[in-house]
């Protein structure tokens, strides 16, 4: 069954107060550590994604792709990384030899992800974490970026919070704005295998400071198409072209079926107002 964004938000409400009243009986604080899969975390439990965590349902299907797309010694990207919930686990795959990579533009999260890459010693090093705004040559990075998704927070009327995805926006204070062309040729990159990208609508502005690196490197890409958050439908069509222009094609992620570059096609994967995680990968 498909959910649209805004219906599991609402889930996770639910169960956040049920499980913050329950914790409270215990007197039991609403943030916590807890190891999920092999990886210890610091979380706030009124937190979406740290409630994801918790009940170890976080994007479970894209987490299991990793066994398949990605190999010890590979380098990945985490392009819109949020407090760590894909970038711990990617340092898992990469193995010792392996490096991961996370851009994460808001302070509030970044400053998160730090603290659960502390709490896992054997991973951190293989982590190099960046408060950084990917975008294209010549763009500054926004004030404000959605990053918390929090569950005790008034959503109507609200300006900072995104009437569907329910988002809550953040600081981006302190943050680097930069394409990603420069920062390859700044850091000297030598390799890129994956590129996870999950940056709430602002997929295509990565992508256009990415060409030179997608060309160079040929790396496969995790991407959200989430239809919704992309301000106009032309958005989509821009985002589809860019990527045949630097000859990718669009699979799923859960069975490599081949997706038709239409939006048409990805209507029918994913509810009208949610989004699903798909994988592009370089044509032979």
């Amino acid at each position: 069954m498909k959910f649209s964004t805004e219906g599991k938000i609402k889930i996770a409400r639910l169960l956040s107060r049920l499980i913050v009243t329950i914790r409270s009986w215990f007197g039991l604080s609403p943030v916590t550590r807890v190891k999920r899969r092999g990886i210890k975390w610091f979380l706030d439990l009124r937190e979406g994604i740290d409630l994801a965590i918790y009940l170890n349902v976080y994007e479970p299907e894209t987490l299991n792709s990793f066994k398949s797309l990605i190999k010890p010694g590979d380098v990945v990207l985490d392009i819109g990384a949020n407090i760590g919930a894909m970038t711990l686990p990617l340092a898992q795959a990469v193995g010792e030899t392996g490096q991961v990579i996370s851009f994460e533009p808001t302070i509030w999260a970044y400053e998160k992800l730090q603290r659960n890459l502390v709490l896992n010693p054997q991973l951190i090093n293989r982590v190099q974490a960046e408060q950084i705004m990917l975008l294209d040559r010549g763009e500054n990075p926004p004030a404000l970026v959605y990053s918390s998704w929090d569950l005790t927070a008034e959503v109507d009327n609200n300006p900072s919070i995104h009437p569907l995805h329910q988002g809550k926006l953040m600081t981006t204070d302190g943050v680097k704005g930069i394409s990603l062309d420069e920062y390859c040729e700044q850091q000297r990159i030598e390799q890129i295998d994956l590129i996870k990208l999950d940056v709430d609508g602002y997929e295509l502005t990565v992508l256009n400071g990415a060409k030179k690196t997608l060309r160079q490197y040929r790396p496969k890409i995790i991407m959200e198409m989430a239809l919704y958050v992309q301000e106009e439908r032309e958005q989509i069509d821009e985002l589809l072209i860019t990527l045949q222009e630097a000859d990718y094609q669009l699979v799923q992620l859960t069975n490599s079926q081949p997706i038709a570059m239409n939006q048409t096609a990805l209507e029918k994967l994913c509810h009208k107002a949610g989004g699903i995680n798909v994988l592009a990968i370089p044509k032979p």
